[in-house]
């Protein structure tokens, strides 16, 4: 009874070291790093630099409106809890 113990124990170990390294090692399917290929195209390439201009020009646009918004919100209320806010 005792030896049978011992050999599923050891089987059990076993397995799971082996479970252990396989979800340790790399998944092949998974790209790592950046993977953009730069283009040969400069035309595509000015587009590209302009719709990311637009685009960081847009998230100023509506951060500061959400400022905005919010510091005539908390004026309305009256609070001056800053902490509330954060």
């Amino acid at each position: 009874m005792k030896l049978r113990s011992l050999f599923l124990l050891v089987a059990g170990v076993m397995i799971g070291l082996k479970v252990a390294a396989k979800l340790r090692e790399d998944d092949p399917d998974v790209l790592h790093g950046p993977q953009r290929t730069r283009t040969d195209q400069p035309s595509l390439r000015l587009v590209s630099t302009r719709v990311q201009r637009f685009t960081d020009a847009a998230t100023d646009k509506s951060l500061e409106a959400i400022r905005r918004l919010r510091g005539e919100i908390r004026d309305r209320l009256g609070e001056d809890d800053a902490a509330a806010w954060n």
